[in-house]
């Protein structure tokens, strides 16, 4: 019986053989996994973000074009992109929740209280920039709404810092046609950029290539 019992057993080459396949796979499998999962949660964000868009787009339709800029319905000056998108909540959105993007380095959550109006969109929980100043008569490739950047309008590729959401990967655009999509960064490290419709060498969050008082707004922060 004993002698059967070797016969059939793995020996310990199989054994690290099989391990050593089991290894390789994995390996193999890890990236493609990580990418997917970072796929579907741009995916999701971007759903939110055209969200947003759409209550723009609402507000325009009710003010001849125009969008929040300078003050906000509430009579704050509009400073951050916060500060804008107050105008919408509970008018055009009746909660925070399309704001926030779970890993954002600044908006990561919400707690959805929308009264008194104080607690609309208190900091960190908004994870979008704006571009102010522009109406629903800019030119259609403009950028409106973007994933926030490190402040100076540059995304980067080191993870749960400011502008790293997506790893420098990709950045979630809406323009002001009201068009969706995830666009490919350009540039390298904490120099990644979103390419300007018309000439892909710049970018398109340095917004003097717009007209006069057009500005990137940050969540605050």
């Amino acid at each position: 019986m004993n002698k059967r019992i070797l016969r059939t057993a793995f020996t310990l080459i199989e054994l690290l053989v099989v391990i050593s396949i089991i290894a390789i796979l994995a390996g193999i499998a890890t990236p493609v996994y990580q990418t997917a999962m970072l796929t579907a949660r741009i995916n999701a964000a971007m759903n939110k973000a055209r969200q947003v868009g759409f209550g723009l787009r609402m507000y325009s339709n009710d003010n001849e074009g125009a969008l929040p800029s300078a003050k906000n319905d509430k009579g704050e000056p509009i400073s951050t992109s916060n500060d804008a998108f107050r105008t919408l909540v509970p008018a055009y959105l009746d909660s925070e929740s399309v704001f926030f993007v779970s890993g954002s380095k600044a908006g990561a959550a919400a707690d959805n209280r929308v009264s008194p109006e104080s607690r609309i969109l208190e900091r960190g929980e908004n994870h979008w920039a704006y571009v102010a100043g522009l109406s629903s008569t800019s030119n259609s490739g403009y950028p409106l709404i973007v994933d926030h950047t490190d402040g100076s309008g540059y995304y980067t590729d080191k993870e749960n810092t400011l502008g790293g959401t997506w790893k420098g990967t990709k950045a979630v655009v809406i323009r002001v046609d009201n068009s969706a999509s995830t666009v490919k960064l350009l540039g390298t490290g904490a120099k990644r950029y979103i390419p300007r419709h018309d000439e892909r060498s710049k970018n398109a969050l340095q917004t003097d290539y717009m007209g006069d008082n057009i500005k990137l707004l940050e969540p605050a922060r």
